[in-house]
């Protein structure tokens, strides 16, 4: 039986995709180990979980997200102090693959392919290098330091044996997803698509009687949250919608105040577990999902999970356009796309949803993303 070791630099508890993952290669046939980071060290550091073994490692408190310099060289220290306890614990169990979950965790993957010629497996869940502007996209030295991480990814790129991209353009018309942006910097590379779509839901719950528009994720850019407050402020109907958000960040502090002061009608849920999430989106009557473009990977193709989780549970999203996120809804028939610098199409489409009241099924579930990922892992020579 091949050993499959994956690396991921949360917690996994829970990271639905890399689970997903994990299972459905179990099934396939390969023993899989996940390699995760515990940075506030609150979690059960060794547990088995569908007879997989997740092994959290401590190596100090490290922060999550980088809003200052200072904030940013911890979690870089972080991270090397995970990388090395993860190599070493690898060095001495000797898998026969390495799946390495973003950029973040690459360095050990590749480390390992030269020291014992494992078959390196890259999942490119999103750009990383994007994410050093989420904070302060405008920034020439945030702006720099992105530039140097993603010619760093490139190179470490062209080492892999496999990757797989959580996004690809869906037709000959479609906007470009992740793959696309390997395709173009990586020349003769392995690389597929494997979409973290939900596994299929078999219940419906009615809409909320009240209009209520939702959020469920990563609280991390409040601009988002700002601007759908401030097209409520204009809605034309004596009656407003309600709001609930639902998740946590390093912006939890900024949008809590801009729904203390919105003068809406809210509920504001904190972090939840997966088995919570289906009661949440069954309050919503909507999802938004309209994000900042300024950073680029939402343009570059990212594709949120909470689209295809509402979807799931019979509640339209409301999405970017001009990127592969609204082509999909909208080809799918599973939300709205709006320019997110118009106010006035923002609310135009939350109109239209709230009279039509449309209640997509989402065709596309996780069984098929799963056999795209056992198929190119069978593909791999060295692992029949």
């Amino acid at each position: 039986m091949k050993h499959v070791a994956m690396i991921v630099s949360n917690p996994c508890d829970p990271d639905p995709r890399v689970e997903k993952e994990a299972e459905s290669l179990k099934e396939a046939g390969y023993k899989v180990t996940i390699h995760a980071f515990d940075r506030n060290e609150n979690k059960e550091q060794k547990v088995i979980k569908n007879d997989i073994e997740i092994i959290r490692y401590r190596i100090g408190k490290t922060p999550t997200g980088a809003p200052t310099i200072l904030t940013g060289s911890k979690v870089l220290s972080g991270l090397r102090k995970f990388r090395k306890a993860v190599l070493n614990e690898l060095l001495s169990r000797r898998p026969d693959v390495i799946h390495c979950h973003d950029a973040d965790t690459l360095a050990v993957g590749i480390y390992l392919k030269k020291k014992l010629r494992t078959t390196l497996v890259f999942d490119l869940h999103d750009l990383a290098h994007t994410w050093a502007r989420m904070t302060k996209p405008y920034s020439i030295v945030r702006k720099f330091i992105s530039k140097i991480i993603e010619i760093r990814l490139v190179r470490r790129m062209k080492l892999c044996d496999l990757i797989i991209t959580s996004s690809g353009s869906v037709s000959g018309t479609s906007h470009q997803g992740f793959r696309e942006w390997v395709k173009k910097r990586v020349k003769k590379v392995n690389v597929i698509v494997v979409e973290n779509r939900p596994e299929i839901n078999r219940t419906m719950s009615p809409l909320p009687e009240e209009f209520t528009i939702g959020y469920a994720g990563k609280i991390r850019e409040p601009s988002m949250f700002e601007s759908l407050i401030r097209a409520l402020r204009n809605w034309p109907k004596n009656e407003k919608p309600k709001l609930i958000i639902a998740g946590h960040g390093t912006a939890d502090t900024e949008v809590n105040d801009l729904l203390s002061n919105s003068g809406l009608v809210y509920e504001r849920v904190g972090k939840f577990g997966r088995e919570q999430l289906s009661d949440i989106i069954n309050k919503m009557s909507v999802m938004y999902a309209v994000y900042p473009t300024v950073r680029g990977n939402i343009l570059d193709g990212a594709l949120p999970t909470k689209m295809f989780d509402a979807a799931n549970f019979g509640r339209p999203s409301l999405v970017n356009s001009g990127c592969l996120m609204g082509d999909i809804a909208e080809s799918e028939q599973i939300g709205m796309a709006i320019d997110p610098t118009n106010q006035e199409e923002l609310i135009s489409k939350l109109l239209v949803i709230n009279e039509k009241c449309p209640s997509p099924k989402l065709e596309r579930v996780w069984s098929g993303e799963s056999k795209r990922l056992v198929a190119a892992y069978n593909s791999l020579g060295n692992l029949s």
